[in-house]
This record gives structure tokens, C-alpha cells and sequence, in this order.
């Protein structure tokens, strides 16, 4: 396993488009997710903008979050499905105020699919300073796509869904500059 591991964190790094120092590998992307969700700066009263259609180990993540610090959750209502990529951006963007600090997005919904507009909202949150924390266990292999193409600081992955790996293994993704 030790002998493996850069070889393979390497190889993981190339596929995703990314350097091998902005990525850990972990059990998987619930495990990643929650290592920056209970880890990120936050303080009380500090927003984060997440849906009520997100995975439900990231719901109750937050959930803790917010009842143990005190963040304030906004919960974006997606109406689903929908080809209107600028009104489900909107839905987050619309929530976004002074007080925004993160904005919590799944790339592609477990529900139904649905295949977010993650670096549109991503596009606009960065502008404003506002942390962005993606979900991409079911993309990442599944859609052709290079983990910085979504404008996201931080994402989880898991690597046994599309990747064929083995159970309990999954991917963080830290930007580079954080």
C-alpha cells in the first residue's frame, strides 16, 4: 500500500488535471466533504448556500455545523429537472448576500442526474469571496471533465464509483492557493 500510493496519487493527480499536492486520498467523498465542512473557518451567523437535494451525509453534516457554531444554512428548493442552466444557477446566486461565506454544490444530483451549473455559481461566489465546496462523487470518471474546470476550492470525490477502485476509497481536492 505505502509503495503504491504516490505512483497511484500521481496517476489520480493526471486524470483529474490537477498537481499531485492539491489531492489526499481518503475513504471517500463523504469523508472528504466532511473534513472541510467541519474544518473551514466559519463562524457564527456566517452563511453557506446548499440544497435541500444534496447527498444526505453532506445535509447532515451541515446540520451539525450549523447547530454546533451556529452557521446560518440556506437551503436552495431546486425545481428539477430542468435544461434552464442560468435559472438553476440562479437559485444559488439569488441566495448570496455579505454574509455568504461558502456555497456548498453537488456537481451531479444522486436523485435524478441532474448535472449542476457548478462553474457558473463557482464563477460568481469566487467574485465575491465566497468559499465554494463541490460534491462530485458521481461525476468524477462518469462526466469528461478536469476537477479545475469547476471553479471550486474544494471537492470530494469518490474514486470506487466510475473508477471501478476499490470500496472506501475517495479523493480530496484542495486549490492549490488554499
Amino acid at each position: 500500500l505505502d509503495r503504491n500510493r504516490e505512483p497511484v496519487r500521481e496517476k489520480l493527480a493526471t486524470l483529474a488535471g490537477v498537481s499531485s499536492d492539491e489531492i489526499a486520498l481518503n475513504r471517500n467523498a463523504s469523508e472528504a466533504l466532511d473534513t472541510i465542512i467541519f474544518g473551514i473557518d466559519l463562524e457564527a451567523g456566517d452563511e453557506v448556500v446548499l440544497s435541500k437535494q444534496d447527498y444526505p451525509n453532506m445535509v447532515h453534516a451541515w446540520n451539525a455545523r450549523s447547530r454546533r457554531h451556529g452557521v446560518r444554512l440556506k437551503w436552495v428548493d431546486l425545481n428539477l429537472p430542468s435544461t434552464d442552466i442560468e435559472a438553476l444557477a440562479n437559485q444559488y446566486i439569488s441566495k448570496f448576500t455579505r454574509r455568504t461565506k461558502v456555497v456548498h454544490l453537488t456537481h451531479m444530483l444522486n436523485w435524478t442526474g441532474q448535472i449542476m451549473p457548478v462553474a457558473r455559481v463557482a464563477e460568481v461566489a469566487r467574485k465575491r469571496g465566497i468559499k465554494v465546496i463541490v460534491d462530485a462523487a458521481h461525476s468524477f470518471a462518469h462526466l469528461n471533465i478536469k476537477l479545475p474546470d469547476l471553479g471550486a476550492d474544494y471537492i470530494g470525490v469518490s474514486l470506487h464509483k466510475w473508477l471501478c477502485a476499490s470500496i472506501g476509497t475517495g479523493m480530496l481536492y484542495v486549490r492549490k492557493e488554499l
